[in-house]
C-alpha cells in the first residue's frame, strides 16, 4: 500500500514541528529537550485522524533527511504500537519510494531489527526530561498498518471539524476506555 506522506520533521534533527489542521499550517512545537534526535524522516497522512486528536503519524525510511512540508510517496510495511501521555499514539513504518537501494524492504521484517530498536528507543526515551511516559508496545506487520489507516480514516471522517481537539479526546475516553491508560 502506497501513501502519500507530508514531511513534518527531517531524519537527524531535535526540533520537533507539528502539522496544526484546524490552521493548515506546520508549526514549531519544541526543542526536544535531550539529545535525542529524529532516527528517520517523521510525517503525517492527511485525512486521517488517530486517537490522540491528532493527524496519522508515520516514519519513514530513508538514507536522506526531507525537507519540512515536502511530500513524498512511500509503502507502508506496518507500525508501531505506542501510547503517549495515556493516549494511543500509532506510528506507521513506511519507505520511500523514490529511492532504489530501499527496494529490498517490502515488509517489516525486512527492516534490520537494530533500525527497529533505534526506533522504538528514540520513542521511549525522547521525552524523559519533559517527566512524560510513552510505552512502545512494538511492531506489527502491514496488514494491521492497514486496519490502523481505515480506522483513522473512519475517526477522520466521523469526528473532524465537527469538535475541538480537546472535546474529541474526553467524548473518546469515554466511549473507547481501550485506546487510553
Amino acid at each position: 500500500m502506497n501513501k502519500e506522506i507530508i514531511i513534518e520533521i527531517g531524519k537527524d534533527t531535535n526540533i520537533k514541528y507539528e502539522y496544526n489542521p484546524y490552521k493548515k499550517v506546520i508549526e514549531v512545537d519544541r526543542v526536544l529537550f535531550g539529545t535525542e534526535r529524529y532516527p528517520q524522516n517523521y510525517g503525517f497522512i492527511q485525512n486521517k485522524l488517530d486517537w490522540d486528536g491528532d493527524p496519522l503519524d508515520s516514519l519513514i525510511i530513508s538514507n536522506h533527511s526531507f525537507m519540512t512540508g515536502s511530500h513524498l510517496e512511500a509503502r507502508i510495511i506496518g507500525s508501531m504500537e505506542m501510547i503517549d501521555g495515556g493516549e494511543t499514539d500509532t506510528k506507521l513504518i513506511s519507505v520511500f519510494n523514490g529511492d532504489p537501494r530501499l527496494d529490498y524492504i517490502k515488509t517489516i521484517k525486512d527492516v534490520p531489527q537494530h533500525l527497529l530498536d533505534e526506533i522504538a528507543n528514540f520513542f521511549k526515551n525522547y521525552k524523559n526530561l519533559q517527566k512524560k511516559e510513552v510505552i512502545v508496545k512494538g511492531f506489527l506487520g502491514k496488514k494491521e498498518a492497514e486496519s490502523v489507516i481505515k480506522e483513522c480514516e473512519d475517526l477522520y471522517t466521523k469526528y473532524f471539524d465537527k469538535m475541538s481537539k480537546e472535546e474529541f479526546l474526553k467524548n473518546m475516553k469515554k466511549e473507547h476506555p481501550e485506546k487510553y491508560l
